[in-house]
């Protein structure tokens, strides 16, 4: 360790060459992987807010939730929440799109249009992002994003396309609940079904919904339905799959391109101190010694650039808030630090391992 710091000491300006590299390569890794973790997050963020196991649509709906349609009413359908039977919780689920914009938009506010989804829940049961929370008629708990369009608490916004036109409250905001990178809003069901059926002749059309989510096993599974585990529904999800093994692929190979350009990097670095070395081991100094001192600077060298990559990059989350998909993930940050400092000390060894190979006098010469 005392002579990995003496050397960069005497050599800041060559060192602090060789912890930008690091460091580059390493913000590169670590940002691109937050992108594609915060772009696939932003489709499945309210999904997995709900804290759920399994998912039932009907077999007729061919995974697609929206094409879904249960009812608990048998004079309309079949009273399928009822004939579910399940180990935990059950709760009825409504989906569909909207396009929504503020009624009185603020100041300076030229355009507030907003794809989002809409989900229908009940406001007592778990699917209730604020557990708790009355969610009365035509009220609405919306997901943070949303701020970015100017809405505000107690705003009142506007369904676009419906005639008479429909007005919902906003009562509250919630982070994280996107759902196919759209903003969701929470609705009560009754609510949810007077929008989505709006104008149908159907009879009691009030009962209807898509789908029922599962806390727990499904005990009885009528036939004309399909249980699904929770990451068998979101892999479901339109372009999800695709996009997750595009990026995961990408990310993948990237990561192990710049960790063998690290190790490389490392070998030649070191492969250049042979003449260094060769004094060294001509004034009695031992293999292990040296050894060590190679070491010790890879690690010096990659740790310090690895952290300054990793602070720019929460960093860059940070001032990107709102403008890009970003999400970080502990997990995914400690397996790309682990092979970068692994390869680098695989490299920093095996040239280790040429060099005390060489005879002092040659290498002296």
């Amino acid at each position: 360790m005392f002579l990995a710091w003496k050397e960069i000491k005497h050599s800041k300006g060559k060192f602090a060459l060789i912890m930008a590299v690091v460091t580059l390569v390493s913000y590169l890794v670590y940002f691109l992987t937050s992108l594609a973790y915060g772009l696939a997050s932003s489709y499945t963020n309210a999904v997995v807010k709900w804290g759920a196991d399994n998912i039932v649509l009907t077999e007729e709906a061919n995974n697609n939730i929206l094409m879904s349609r249960m009812s608990d009413d048998t004079r309309v359908l079949t009273d399928d929440y009822d004939v579910l039977t399940v180990s935990e919780e059950k709760a009825k689920l409504g989906i569909f799109m909207a396009v929504v914009k503020d009624l009185t938009p603020a100041a300076g506010i030229d355009d507030t249009r907003v794809d989002t989804f809409v989900f229908g829940i009940d406001d007592t049961s778990f699917l209730n992002p604020i557990p708790g929370f009355t969610l009365n008629d035509n009220e609405i708990i919306v997901d943070s994003s949303m701020k970015e369009f100017g809405y505000e608490l107690n705003d009142m916004i506007v369904v676009s396309g419906t005639n008479p036109a429909l007005t919902w409250k906003i009562i509250a905001f919630v982070e994280k609940a996107t759902y196919q990178t759209a903003p969701v809003l929470y609705m009560n069901l009754s609510t949810w079904q007077n929008y989505r059926y709006l104008g149908s002749t159907l009879p009691d059309y009030l009962s209807l919904f898509n789908a029922i989510v599962v806390k727990g096993e499904v005990t009885t599974l009528p036939a004309a339905y399909l249980n699904y585990p929770i990451q068998d529904f979101i892999n479901t999800l339109p372009g999800y799959t695709a996009q997750v093994l595009t990026f995961g692929v990408m990310i993948g190979f990237l990561i192990i391109i710049v960790a063998f350009v690290l190790g490389i990097f490392i070998y030649v670095l070191t492969i250049q101190k042979t003449p260094m070395f060769g004094v060294m081991k001509a004034q009695g100094i031992s293999n292990l010694y040296i050894a060590n001192s190679v070491v010790s600077q890879t690690i010096i060298l990659t740790s310090i650039g690895i952290f300054i990559g990793l602070a720019l990059t929460v960093i860059s989350g940070i001032l990107l808030a709102g403008i890009v998909p970003f999400a970080t993930n502990l997990l995914f940050y400690a397996v790309i630090t682990i092979a970068f400092l692994l390869f680098s000390i695989f490299g920093g060894l095996f040239s280790v391992r040429a060099v005390l190979k060489i005879d002092p006098l040659r290498a002296i010469s």
